[in-house]
């Protein structure tokens, strides 16, 4: 039977982070074009939450 250890994350785990980086990633894109800044502010905040779950999940996980 092939256990990960603890300190490693599953890979449902790493699946999960990396769906959150993804998100991320694309509200830092729509926030580039983003027509006020109340907008791009809202979707940087929204990444930035993304990114932090993702962290949670997998602190090995890189905002990329």
């Amino acid at each position: 039977m092939d256990l990960e250890s603890p300190s490693q994350p599953n890979r449902n785990g790493r699946d999960t982070a990396e769906s959150l980086r993804e998100q991320a990633a694309s509200c830092r894109r729509l926030a580039a074009s983003a027509r006020t800044r109340a907008g791009t502010s809202s979707l940087d905040a929204l990444a930035d939450h993304f990114d932090e779950q993702a962290r949670k999940i997998d602190p090995s996980s890189q905002r990329r």
